[in-house]
């Protein structure tokens, strides 16, 4: 048995999905370890040719799972976590690589924290900026502020959810709330006790419903920095309307994990902040005409 489960759910995206699983064999724990990791593509319906793609480049390097429609991303990575067995896993959007290393830290680092249920390495971005990949649960005032403009505001981003991380170090291990989905280890034996994705959710926010699972339940989320990925971003999104699918996981994270009263009272207040503007577009108008009346 392997020691890392290696999972990459795909849908049609075989243009990233070869560089993916290249920096995956490419990592020295692997090419001195073939035992070290296993790699499994979920395959959600490509019809691009993604599966017979990888029978020819990679044969039985890669286990292909072919679902046969897309199930969504926590539908796609919970049918390969069922048929494998490996202590850790590994998940690896197709639009992302990792550096050399990163599998052998983040497992050396769990293996070292034994609360630590998931564990995300430092992402970078394509122009080679660091990735804002690690956040903060939402509270209400937080949720309100990055849903709205008022967010952006001087005086009020540093009340937005994730202010505090994103002004803080990120070469240092830190415990959060959650990390992103496009490179993270994950404990079995924890989604054993807890249970893996949540697959109302078809793409966005499933990782973010897990971390709060975690945390919950006395479990530690962690940002390793020692270890490294670099992501593309949409990769499988081409074409469909992300910020809706965000927007509607959203809305299905904030109504499990804090029920109606709290969500229905933002919308609430997030459509008042629109009367809010005519009340003062009007007063503004009032005053204009006010003047000029005065004027003239």
């Amino acid at each position: 048995m392997s020691l890392v489960d290696v999972i990459v759910v795909n849908w049609n995206d075989r243009e990233n999905l070869r560089a993916a699983l290249d920096s995956i064999f490419a990592l020295p724990e692997i090419k001195n370890d073939p035992q070290f990791a296993q790699v499994v593509v979920s395959d959600n319906g490509s019809t691009d040719g993604s599966p017979a793609f990888l029978k020819e480049v990679y044969g039985d390097y890669v286990h292909v799972i072919k679902n046969g429609e897309n199930l969504g991303f926590g539908a796609g990575v919970n049918r390969a976590i069922a048929r494998t067995s490996s202590p850790y896993i590994f998940l690896l959007n197709p639009d992302a690589t990792v550096e050399a290393g990163t599998l052998s830290e983040l497992v050396r680092f769990m293996d070292e924290h034994p609360r630590a249920a998931m564990a995300g390495p430092k992402i970078f971005q394509t122009d080679g900026t660091v990735a804002e990949s690690r956040g903060e649960f939402d509270t209400w005032t937080g949720a309100f502020l990055r849903s709205s403009a008022w967010g952006q505001w001087p005086f009020l981003r540093r009340f937005a959810n994730g202010a505090a991380l994103r002004s803080c170090d990120y070469n240092n291990p830190r415990k959060v709330d959650l990390v992103i989905g496009a490179a993270l280890l994950l404990r079995r034996s924890t989604l054993d006790e807890l249970g893996a994705f949540d697959e109302r959710y078809f793409m966005y926010h499933e990782e973010v419903d897990l971390a709060k699972r975690i945390a919950d339940a006395g479990y530690e989320t962690w940002f390793v920095p020692s270890a490294c990925a670099m992501h593309i971003g949409q990769g499988s999104s081409r074409g469909r309307s992300v910020e809706g699918m965000k927007q509607r996981s959203r809305r299905k994270y904030w109504l499990k994990h804090h029920g109606r009263f709290w969500y229905y009272s933002l919308v609430a207040a997030l459509i008042s902040r629109y009367a809010l503007y005519l009340v003062l577009a009007a007063a503004v108008i009032y005053a204009a005409i006010h003047f000029v009346r005065h004027v003239l």
